[in-house]
């Protein structure tokens, strides 16, 4: 099988939007077939859950630590991959670098496309993280702390900044969920080729739920196995 080429959003080509945002539109509705956009949406709003406390994706308090936020998205992020190629074998989820790029992508903006998923925003530009907070993550040179940071720093800013769907438990609703977490994902990637002994220190432990999960934290380590990578 092929390896999946994530690039970055700037520099897709107007097929390859067309194409990505086809392959969206194609997941959504009665007639798609499971998993549909809505079965994404609908697991990451019960990770945010009471009942999917357990799961540990996100950080839901000083007790509570999200100890599976990058495992759990990487492979998320991945399986919505997959469902598009299903769609379309060409498509990929671009990664959104709003530290080079603070400005929302503008092909996933058109007040058509909003309206036809139903995505609302609050968009407050000055609420996006800096390449400091950004950088107050990658120094850190133990996975855990790592993960912390990246979680509750950068990577809750642009939510923030985003408003509307994407400050809430239903997120995935906005397709520019996916580059968000895309990049999230290139910046775990980069932060394990100057930390390659650095791993999750749960590393049996096995992902929830079932059927869309079910894999075991050690087995997302490697996206070359995953089979994608970023250019």
């Amino acid at each position: 099988m092929a390896t999946t080429v994530r690039k970055k959003h700037s520099n897709l080509t107007a097929a390859e939007w067309q194409a990505f945002i086809g392959a969206v539109n194609a997941l959504h509705g009665v007639q798609a077939a499971a998993p549909a956009y809505r079965d994404f949406v609908k697991v990451h709003s019960k990770a945010m859950s009471m009942q999917g406390m357990s799961w540990a994706v996100h950080t839901m308090g000083p007790t509570m630590p999200g100890r599976n936020f990058l495992a759990w998205h990487r492979w998320f992020v991945r399986q919505f991959e997959k469902r598009l190629q299903k769609v379309d074998p060409n498509v990929f989820v671009p990664y959104w670098d709003w530290i080079a790029d603070p400005q929302i992508p503008a092909p996933l903006s058109s007040p058509a496309l909003l309206a036809g998923w139903s995505v609302t925003r609050d968009w407050v530009p000055s609420q996006m993280p800096s390449a400091a907070l950004l950088a107050g993550a990658t120094s850190q040179t133990t996975f855990t702390f790592f993960q912390k940071m990246l979680e509750s720093g950068a990577h809750a800013a642009v939510h923030i900044a985003v408003g509307g769907d994407m400050d809430s438990a239903s997120s995935p609703a906005d397709p520019v969920f996916w580059l968000h977490h895309s990049n999230i994902d290139r910046i775990w990637a980069a932060w394990q080729k100057k930390n390659p002994k650095k791993n999750a220190p749960n590393k049996n432990e096995t992902l929830q739920p079932t059927p869309l999960f079910g894999v075991k934290v050690s087995s997302l380590r490697s996206i070359a196995k995953l089979g994608y990578r970023y250019a």
